[in-house]
């Protein structure tokens, strides 16, 4: 599983003809564009930049072998038609061309050169060109850019695999540098690359891959979602080979300082397992200033989330005042944590198969009370009812 479905992400319609691509001996004439099907709003315009009045620019020095240049319409605009073209150095019939109908402009103020290799990540300066191994095999690749493709009208790249003679349109990492937020990251000493999209304030997805036999491998992605009644807590699914196939782990994060969560959380009861000393935490997001709905989760190694309650339709906590009483249950298991008269939870009760187990918490573990979950439970039927 290459590219598993994602949360869709608001983008521009792509044009359909997305660039022009030329390979050695094969020059695209400015004049007479090639038949294609394309977005009358979005679509380069062959002819109108042919008769339009132009500038070109050299693009700076990137590598000892090629060079490329900028072509672009004479005018002030932040995005303009324009082609950029790639060489062999000292040739002068172009190795690559990409057309796109919103190219930026962006020189350096001492040589008047189209700057390379500015990579911003993930909302800062990309230039057109950028000259990097983006798959570790020791050759560097090019990526161009096609246009304002990716999320909110960011940068889009066409990626280009360099070979021992030349270089190979991928399929792979361009659409890696079409359906993110620009280009991609290369994290050179991991060996990784590193992708970030988004849809509007309150849901961001990363994503982390390797590279195996020259193909993208999927690792592990991270999803923070902070829309309707999530948690706020950063979902992670990781990848690994199993029996000849690749599967899927997934599991909540804890976030102690609210560092990854996209809201804060409002604790409002916890306390330590005994004699492991396994965490347990009731909380809720709090947005607006105002806490949500309660969640309850077992925190185990390295911040993991073992067990989340509610995440699913239909669940809900029952909390019985006459007994002090919490109690929740996900298939055949009911887990209830039992208090004081005052609130203060004093053990808890796994229950399975009408099997009790008694779990103990650790002294001076306790923060909290159940009438805090009670009131947040209360707050939050009340406000599910208005």
């Amino acid at each position: 599983m290459l590219f598993p479905s994602a949360r869709a992400v608001p983008v521009p319609a792509r044009a359909m003809w997305r660039c022009g691509l030329v390979l050695l001996g094969a020059l695209l004439s400015a004049t007479a564009a090639a038949e294609t099907d394309r977005d009358a709003d979005e679509g380069f315009d062959a002819q109108a930049f042919a008769a339009s009045e132009r500038v070109t620019y050299k693009v700076q020095d990137f590598s000892e072998r090629y060079r490329a240049t900028l072509e672009v319409e004479a005018n002030e605009e932040v995005f303009r038609p324009g082609i950029i073209r790639v060489f062999a150095r000292g040739g002068t019939t172009p190795l690559i061309e990409v057309a796109s109908p919103e190219l930026v402009l962006d020189t350096d103020a001492k040589g008047g050169k189209v700057k390379a290799n500015v990579h911003e990540l993930p909302y800062g300066e990309q230039s057109v060109l950028v000259y990097d191994d983006f798959n570790f095999d020791g050759i560097k690749d090019l990526a161009l850019m096609d246009g304002q493709n990716s999320c909110y009208h960011g940068p889009s790249y066409q990626v280009y695999l360099g070979t021992a003679d030349g270089f190979e349109l991928s399929s792979e990492f361009t659409e890696l540098a079409q359906s993110n937020c620009g280009l991609f990251e290369v994290d050179a000493k991991a060996r990784e690359i590193h992708t970030m999209t988004k849809d509007g304030c309150c849901w961001h997805q990363s994503a982390v891959y390797t590279v195996r036999n020259g193909e993208l491998l999927l690792e592990r992605e991270l999803v923070e979602d902070a829309t309707g009644a999530a948690p706020g807590l950063a979902q992670e699914t990781r990848y690994r080979d199993q029996g000849g196939k690749r599967v899927a782990e997934q599991h909540y994060l804890w976030d102690e300082d609210d560092s990854m969560a996209m809201l804060p959380h409002k604790i409002l009861l916890e306390f330590r397992l005994a004699p492991a000393g396994k965490r347990i935490v009731v909380f809720a997001a709090a947005s607006d200033g105002e806490a949500g709905i309660p969640y309850y989760a077992a925190i185990g190694a390295q911040q993991r989330v073992d067990l989340l309650y509610p995440d699913g339709e239909g669940e809900t906590f029952a909390y019985d005042a006459a007994l002090h009483t919490l109690s929740f249950a996900r298939g055949s298991t009911t887990y209830r944590i039992i208090g004081d008269a005052q609130g203060v939870p004093q053990r808890m009760e796994v229950v399975v198969r009408s099997k009790t187990q008694p779990l103990a918490l650790q002294p001076g573990s306790v923060h909290g009370s159940l009438q805090a979950v009670a009131q947040a439970l209360s707050a939050a039927q009340a406000a599910a009812a208005q």
